[in-house]
Protein backbone atom coordinates (compact mmCIF):
# COMPACT_ATOMS: atom_id res chain seq x y z
CA UNK A 1 0.00 0.00 0.00
CA UNK A 2 1.36 3.42 -0.97
CA UNK A 3 1.01 6.35 1.41
CA UNK A 4 0.60 9.99 0.38
CA UNK A 5 1.26 12.78 2.88
CA UNK A 6 -0.91 15.83 2.18
CA UNK A 7 0.56 18.94 3.84
CA UNK A 8 -0.59 22.22 2.25
CA UNK A 9 -0.87 25.81 3.33
CA UNK A 10 -4.21 27.54 2.77
CA UNK A 11 -5.25 29.07 -0.55
CA UNK A 12 -6.22 32.41 0.92
CA UNK A 13 -9.66 33.54 -0.16
CA UNK A 14 -10.74 30.16 -1.52
CA UNK A 15 -9.52 27.01 0.27
CA UNK A 16 -8.44 26.36 3.82
CA UNK A 17 -5.63 23.88 4.32
CA UNK A 18 -8.16 21.45 5.81
CA UNK A 19 -10.44 21.80 2.76
CA UNK A 20 -7.44 21.10 0.52
CA UNK A 21 -6.70 17.89 2.44
CA UNK A 22 -10.29 16.69 2.32
CA UNK A 23 -10.53 17.24 -1.44
CA UNK A 24 -7.24 15.44 -2.14
CA UNK A 25 -8.26 12.50 0.08
CA UNK A 26 -11.66 12.18 -1.60
CA UNK A 27 -10.40 12.57 -5.15
CA UNK A 28 -7.36 10.37 -4.57
CA UNK A 29 -9.39 7.42 -3.36
CA UNK A 30 -11.00 7.25 -6.77
CA UNK A 31 -7.72 7.27 -8.67
CA UNK A 32 -6.09 4.04 -7.51
CA UNK A 33 -6.85 1.22 -5.11
CA UNK A 34 -4.77 0.75 -2.02
CA UNK A 35 -3.78 4.35 -1.48
CA UNK A 36 -3.42 5.58 2.10
CA UNK A 37 -3.56 9.29 2.87
CA UNK A 38 -2.11 11.06 5.88
CA UNK A 39 -3.33 14.66 6.09
CA UNK A 40 -1.42 17.35 7.93
CA UNK A 41 -2.88 20.78 7.03
CA UNK A 42 -0.22 23.40 7.68
CA UNK A 43 0.10 27.03 8.74
CA UNK A 44 2.91 29.47 9.46
CA UNK A 45 1.20 30.67 12.64
CA UNK A 46 -1.63 32.64 11.07
CA UNK A 47 -5.04 31.44 9.96
CA UNK A 48 -5.47 27.69 10.32
CA UNK A 49 -2.78 27.23 12.98
CA UNK A 50 -5.17 25.78 15.56
CA UNK A 51 -7.19 23.81 13.03
CA UNK A 52 -3.99 22.15 11.79
CA UNK A 53 -3.46 20.61 15.23
CA UNK A 54 -7.05 19.68 16.02
CA UNK A 55 -7.74 18.21 12.54
CA UNK A 56 -4.80 15.86 12.99
CA UNK A 57 -6.33 14.71 16.29
CA UNK A 58 -3.38 15.99 18.30
CA UNK A 59 -5.31 18.45 20.48
CA UNK A 60 -8.81 18.97 21.80
CA UNK A 61 -10.78 21.88 20.38
CA UNK A 62 -12.18 24.39 22.86
CA UNK A 63 -14.44 27.29 21.92
CA UNK A 64 -14.94 30.53 23.85
CA UNK A 65 -16.90 33.71 23.20
CA UNK A 66 -14.57 36.70 23.11
CA UNK A 67 -14.32 40.16 21.59
CA UNK A 68 -13.42 40.78 17.96
CA UNK A 69 -11.03 43.68 17.14
CA UNK A 70 -13.84 46.20 17.59
CA UNK A 71 -15.32 44.71 20.76
CA UNK A 72 -18.16 42.64 19.32
CA UNK A 73 -18.79 39.07 20.54
CA UNK A 74 -17.29 36.31 18.40
CA UNK A 75 -16.55 32.60 18.83
CA UNK A 76 -12.87 31.64 18.87
CA UNK A 77 -11.27 28.20 19.16
CA UNK A 78 -8.01 27.07 20.68
CA UNK A 79 -6.29 23.71 20.95
CA UNK A 80 -5.67 21.97 24.26
CA UNK A 81 -3.33 19.09 25.06
CA UNK A 82 -4.30 17.99 28.58
CA UNK A 83 -1.37 15.61 29.12
CA UNK A 84 1.25 18.28 28.51
CA UNK A 85 -0.96 21.15 29.72
CA UNK A 86 -0.20 22.95 26.46
CA UNK A 87 -2.56 25.37 24.75
CA UNK A 88 -2.31 26.27 21.06
CA UNK A 89 -3.81 29.70 20.38
CA UNK A 90 -4.21 31.52 17.07
CA UNK A 91 -4.58 35.27 17.45
CA UNK A 92 -6.37 35.54 14.09
CA UNK A 93 -9.31 33.63 15.60
CA UNK A 94 -10.24 36.67 17.68
CA UNK A 95 -8.21 39.57 16.31
CA UNK A 96 -7.66 38.74 12.65
CA UNK A 97 -8.46 40.61 9.45
CA UNK A 98 -11.23 38.18 8.46
CA UNK A 99 -13.22 39.42 11.47
CA UNK A 100 -13.68 42.84 9.87
CA UNK A 101 -15.21 44.06 6.64
CA UNK A 102 -12.99 46.36 4.60
CA UNK A 103 -14.90 49.46 5.64
CA UNK A 104 -14.46 48.51 9.33
CA UNK A 105 -10.65 48.48 9.31
CA UNK A 106 -9.52 50.87 12.04
CA UNK A 107 -6.07 50.18 13.52
CA UNK A 108 -6.36 53.24 15.75
CA UNK A 109 -9.16 51.51 17.68
CA UNK A 110 -8.73 47.81 16.84
CA UNK A 111 -7.59 45.79 19.84
CA UNK A 112 -6.11 42.36 20.60
CA UNK A 113 -8.25 42.17 23.76
CA UNK A 114 -10.14 39.16 22.41
CA UNK A 115 -6.90 37.23 21.95
CA UNK A 116 -6.13 37.93 25.59
CA UNK A 117 -9.52 36.48 26.52
CA UNK A 118 -8.65 33.28 24.66
CA UNK A 119 -5.32 33.14 26.48
CA UNK A 120 -7.11 33.67 29.80
CA UNK A 121 -9.43 30.74 29.05
CA UNK A 122 -6.42 28.53 28.36
CA UNK A 123 -4.74 29.63 31.59
CA UNK A 124 -7.89 28.83 33.55
CA UNK A 125 -7.68 25.29 32.15
CA UNK A 126 -4.26 25.04 33.76
CA UNK A 127 -1.98 25.82 30.82
CA UNK A 128 1.70 25.60 31.69
CA UNK A 129 2.81 26.21 28.11
CA UNK A 130 1.11 28.40 25.51
CA UNK A 131 2.00 28.41 21.84
CA UNK A 132 0.60 31.61 20.32
CA UNK A 133 0.39 31.78 16.54
CA UNK A 134 0.66 35.26 15.08
CA UNK A 135 -0.38 36.33 11.61
CA UNK A 136 -3.24 37.99 9.78
CA UNK A 137 -3.93 40.51 12.53
CA UNK A 138 -6.24 43.49 12.11
CA UNK A 139 -4.47 45.32 14.92
CA UNK A 140 -1.53 47.65 15.53
CA UNK A 141 -1.75 47.91 19.31
CA UNK A 142 1.47 46.13 20.22
CA UNK A 143 -0.52 43.38 21.90
CA UNK A 144 -1.58 45.83 24.62
CA UNK A 145 -5.21 44.70 24.42
CA UNK A 146 -4.30 41.08 25.01
CA UNK A 147 -2.26 41.97 28.05
CA UNK A 148 -5.06 44.20 29.34
CA UNK A 149 -7.33 41.15 29.19
CA UNK A 150 -4.77 39.27 31.27
CA UNK A 151 -4.78 41.95 33.95
CA UNK A 152 -1.97 44.30 32.95
CA UNK A 153 -2.92 47.96 33.16
CA UNK A 154 -1.56 50.42 30.59
CA UNK A 155 -1.78 53.91 32.10
CA UNK A 156 -1.06 57.49 31.07
CA UNK A 157 0.82 60.10 33.09
CA UNK A 158 -2.35 61.01 35.00
CA UNK A 159 -2.77 57.39 36.10
CA UNK A 160 -5.79 56.72 33.88
CA UNK A 161 -6.12 53.43 32.01
CA UNK A 162 -5.58 53.73 28.27
CA UNK A 163 -8.39 53.11 25.83
CA UNK A 164 -8.14 50.11 23.52
CA UNK A 165 -6.38 50.37 20.17
CA UNK A 166 -3.05 51.42 18.74
CA UNK A 167 -3.94 55.10 18.72
CA UNK A 168 -3.90 55.31 22.51
CA UNK A 169 -0.32 54.10 22.96
CA UNK A 170 1.17 57.58 22.39
CA UNK A 171 -0.17 58.47 25.86
CA UNK A 172 1.44 55.46 27.59
CA UNK A 173 3.44 56.36 30.70
CA UNK A 174 3.72 53.08 32.62
CA UNK A 175 2.42 49.52 32.78
CA UNK A 176 1.16 48.03 36.04
CA UNK A 177 1.45 44.31 36.69
CA UNK A 178 -0.73 42.07 38.83
CA UNK A 179 -3.65 44.41 38.41
CA UNK A 180 -7.06 43.24 39.67
CA UNK A 181 -8.42 40.42 37.56
CA UNK A 182 -5.04 38.92 36.60
CA UNK A 183 -5.77 35.28 35.83
CA UNK A 184 -2.50 33.97 37.26
CA UNK A 185 -0.34 35.46 39.99
CA UNK A 186 2.77 35.15 37.84
CA UNK A 187 2.26 34.83 34.10
CA UNK A 188 6.00 34.34 33.72
CA UNK A 189 5.58 30.88 35.25
CA UNK A 190 4.00 29.92 31.94
CA UNK A 191 6.25 28.97 29.03
CA UNK A 192 5.28 31.38 26.25
CA UNK A 193 6.22 30.48 22.68
CA UNK A 194 5.34 32.87 19.85
CA UNK A 195 4.94 31.27 16.43
CA UNK A 196 5.71 33.70 13.64
CA UNK A 197 7.58 33.54 10.37
CA UNK A 198 8.45 37.20 9.86
CA UNK A 199 11.64 38.93 10.96
CA UNK A 200 10.42 42.52 10.83
CA UNK A 201 11.46 44.79 13.71
CA UNK A 202 8.98 46.82 15.70
CA UNK A 203 9.73 50.21 14.15
CA UNK A 204 11.02 51.86 11.01
CA UNK A 205 10.67 51.25 7.29
CA UNK A 206 10.53 47.48 7.80
CA UNK A 207 8.50 47.70 11.01
CA UNK A 208 4.98 46.73 11.98
CA UNK A 209 3.22 49.94 10.95
CA UNK A 210 5.06 50.56 7.68
CA UNK A 211 5.00 47.02 6.28
CA UNK A 212 1.83 45.45 7.64
CA UNK A 213 -0.20 48.55 8.47
CA UNK A 214 -1.62 49.35 5.02
CA UNK A 215 -3.58 46.10 4.82
CA UNK A 216 -5.13 46.97 8.20
CA UNK A 217 -6.24 50.45 7.15
CA UNK A 218 -3.20 52.50 8.14
CA UNK A 219 -2.93 55.64 6.01
CA UNK A 220 -0.73 58.75 5.82
CA UNK A 221 -2.65 60.38 8.66
CA UNK A 222 -2.64 57.50 11.13
CA UNK A 223 0.79 56.00 10.34
CA UNK A 224 2.81 58.61 12.32
CA UNK A 225 0.52 58.26 15.34
CA UNK A 226 0.68 54.46 15.37
CA UNK A 227 4.45 54.46 14.85
CA UNK A 228 4.88 56.93 17.71
CA UNK A 229 2.67 54.75 19.89
CA UNK A 230 4.78 51.64 19.31
CA UNK A 231 7.94 53.67 19.91
CA UNK A 232 6.54 54.87 23.25
CA UNK A 233 5.59 51.29 24.14
CA UNK A 234 9.15 50.11 23.45
CA UNK A 235 10.52 53.03 25.51
CA UNK A 236 8.38 52.15 28.54
CA UNK A 237 9.22 48.45 28.32
CA UNK A 238 12.94 49.23 28.19
CA UNK A 239 12.81 51.79 31.01
CA UNK A 240 10.60 49.84 33.41
CA UNK A 241 11.21 46.21 32.42
CA UNK A 242 14.75 46.25 31.17
CA UNK A 243 13.93 44.64 27.81
CA UNK A 244 14.98 46.21 24.51
CA UNK A 245 12.52 45.20 21.81
CA UNK A 246 12.80 48.07 19.34
CA UNK A 247 15.23 46.30 16.97
CA UNK A 248 14.42 42.69 17.88
CA UNK A 249 13.91 40.63 14.69
CA UNK A 250 10.29 39.49 14.60
CA UNK A 251 9.09 42.04 17.17
CA UNK A 252 6.89 43.68 14.54
CA UNK A 253 4.75 40.57 14.02
CA UNK A 254 1.01 41.07 14.53
CA UNK A 255 1.23 44.83 14.96
CA UNK A 256 4.03 44.62 17.50
CA UNK A 257 2.38 41.96 19.65
CA UNK A 258 5.42 39.67 19.38
CA UNK A 259 7.78 42.29 20.80
CA UNK A 260 5.57 43.17 23.75
CA UNK A 261 5.13 39.52 24.74
CA UNK A 262 8.91 39.14 24.68
CA UNK A 263 9.31 42.28 26.77
CA UNK A 264 6.66 41.60 29.40
CA UNK A 265 6.29 37.81 29.47
CA UNK A 266 9.76 36.60 28.43
CA UNK A 267 8.18 34.89 25.43
CA UNK A 268 10.36 33.02 22.96
CA UNK A 269 9.97 33.67 19.24
CA UNK A 270 10.08 30.61 17.00
CA UNK A 271 9.35 29.66 13.41
CA UNK A 272 5.67 28.84 12.98
CA UNK A 273 6.55 26.13 10.48
CA UNK A 274 9.11 24.51 12.79
CA UNK A 275 6.70 24.53 15.72
CA UNK A 276 3.89 23.02 13.68
CA UNK A 277 6.19 20.42 12.12
CA UNK A 278 7.19 19.39 15.63
CA UNK A 279 3.63 19.33 16.95
CA UNK A 280 2.48 17.29 13.95
CA UNK A 281 5.48 14.93 14.20
CA UNK A 282 6.24 15.41 10.49
CA UNK A 283 9.71 13.93 10.78
CA UNK A 284 8.31 10.78 12.36
CA UNK A 285 5.57 10.52 9.73
CA UNK A 286 8.09 10.85 6.90
CA UNK A 287 10.55 8.47 8.51
CA UNK A 288 8.16 5.77 9.70
CA UNK A 289 4.96 6.22 7.69
CA UNK A 290 6.04 4.47 4.47
CA UNK A 291 5.34 7.71 2.60
CA UNK A 292 5.87 7.51 -1.19
CA UNK A 293 4.76 11.04 -2.14
CA UNK A 294 4.12 14.39 -0.50
CA UNK A 295 1.56 16.84 -1.87
CA UNK A 296 1.76 20.44 -0.70
CA UNK A 297 0.53 23.77 -2.03
CA UNK A 298 -0.47 27.38 -1.52
CA UNK A 299 -2.51 29.96 -3.38
CA UNK A 300 0.39 31.57 -5.25
CA UNK A 301 3.91 30.37 -5.94
CA UNK A 302 6.66 32.65 -7.19
CA UNK A 303 10.36 33.24 -6.64
CA UNK A 304 9.67 34.01 -2.96
CA UNK A 305 8.60 30.41 -2.41
CA UNK A 306 12.24 29.37 -2.09
CA UNK A 307 12.86 31.81 0.75
CA UNK A 308 11.45 29.77 3.60
CA UNK A 309 7.84 29.67 2.43
CA UNK A 310 5.86 26.67 3.54
CA UNK A 311 5.75 24.52 0.35
CA UNK A 312 9.51 24.67 -0.05
CA UNK A 313 10.06 23.93 3.65
CA UNK A 314 7.85 20.86 3.28
CA UNK A 315 9.81 19.77 0.20
CA UNK A 316 13.13 20.25 2.00
CA UNK A 317 11.92 18.14 4.91
CA UNK A 318 10.67 15.38 2.62
CA UNK A 319 13.93 15.55 0.68
CA UNK A 320 15.81 14.55 3.83
CA UNK A 321 14.08 11.18 3.46
CA UNK A 322 14.36 11.03 -0.36
CA UNK A 323 10.61 11.45 -0.74
CA UNK A 324 9.45 13.50 -3.77
CA UNK A 325 7.13 16.46 -3.25
CA UNK A 326 4.58 17.88 -5.68
CA UNK A 327 3.48 21.49 -5.28
CA UNK A 328 0.03 22.70 -6.32
CA UNK A 329 -0.92 26.35 -6.61
CA UNK A 330 -3.75 28.51 -7.83
CA UNK A 331 -1.36 30.93 -9.54
CA UNK A 332 2.23 30.36 -10.64
CA UNK A 333 4.21 33.54 -11.17
CA UNK A 334 7.51 32.18 -12.47
CA UNK A 335 8.78 30.83 -15.77
CA UNK A 336 9.36 27.13 -16.29
CA UNK A 337 13.04 27.93 -16.88
CA UNK A 338 13.29 29.42 -13.40
CA UNK A 339 11.73 26.53 -11.52
CA UNK A 340 14.67 24.13 -11.17
CA UNK A 341 16.85 26.95 -9.88
CA UNK A 342 14.95 27.69 -6.71
CA UNK A 343 12.37 25.04 -5.91
CA UNK A 344 12.93 21.87 -3.92
CA UNK A 345 9.67 20.59 -5.34
CA UNK A 346 9.83 17.79 -7.92
CA UNK A 347 7.13 19.44 -9.96
CA UNK A 348 4.74 22.36 -9.65
CA UNK A 349 1.25 22.27 -11.07
CA UNK A 350 -0.98 25.28 -11.60
CA UNK A 351 -4.60 24.33 -10.96
CA UNK A 352 -6.06 26.54 -13.68
CA UNK A 353 -4.96 28.07 -17.00
CA UNK A 354 -2.43 30.88 -16.57
CA UNK A 355 -4.78 33.41 -18.18
CA UNK A 356 -7.66 32.77 -15.75
CA UNK A 357 -8.75 35.87 -13.82
CA UNK A 358 -8.59 35.99 -10.03
CA UNK A 359 -12.37 35.79 -9.33
CA UNK A 360 -12.55 32.65 -11.48
CA UNK A 361 -9.53 31.12 -9.78
CA UNK A 362 -11.05 31.69 -6.35
CA UNK A 363 -14.48 30.41 -7.33
CA UNK A 364 -13.22 27.22 -8.96
CA UNK A 365 -10.34 26.32 -6.63
CA UNK A 366 -12.02 23.24 -5.17
CA UNK A 367 -13.22 22.00 -8.54
CA UNK A 368 -9.81 22.57 -10.16
CA UNK A 369 -7.98 20.82 -7.33
CA UNK A 370 -10.19 17.76 -7.59
CA UNK A 371 -9.73 17.61 -11.38
CA UNK A 372 -5.94 17.93 -10.99
CA UNK A 373 -5.78 15.00 -8.57
CA UNK A 374 -7.95 12.84 -10.85
CA UNK A 375 -5.75 13.65 -13.85
CA UNK A 376 -2.22 13.61 -12.45
CA UNK A 377 -1.97 11.63 -9.20
CA UNK A 378 -1.17 8.31 -10.89
CA UNK A 379 1.72 9.90 -12.78
CA UNK A 380 3.17 11.37 -9.58
CA UNK A 381 3.23 8.08 -7.69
Amino acid sequence: MKTVLVAPDSFKGSLSAVDFCRIVERAGQGVADGLNFISRPMSDGGEGFVESITYAGLAESHEVIVQDPLGRPVAAKFGWQPDSKTAIVEMAQASGLPRLAEHELNPMAASTYGTGQVLAAAIRLGAEKIILGLGGSATNDGGAGALQALGFDFRNAQGDSLAFGGGALVELDHIERNAPGLVKSDLNQIEWVIACDVSNPLLGEQGATAVFGPQKGVDETTAPILEAGLKQLAKVIEADWGKRIEHLPGAGAAGGMAGTFVGLLDARLASGFDLLAELLSLNEVLRDGDVHLVITGEGKMDEQTRFGKLPNRIAELAGDYDIPTVGLCGKLEATTQDLPAFFELRTIHELAPADADLPTLLRLSAQNLEATIHTHLKNWL
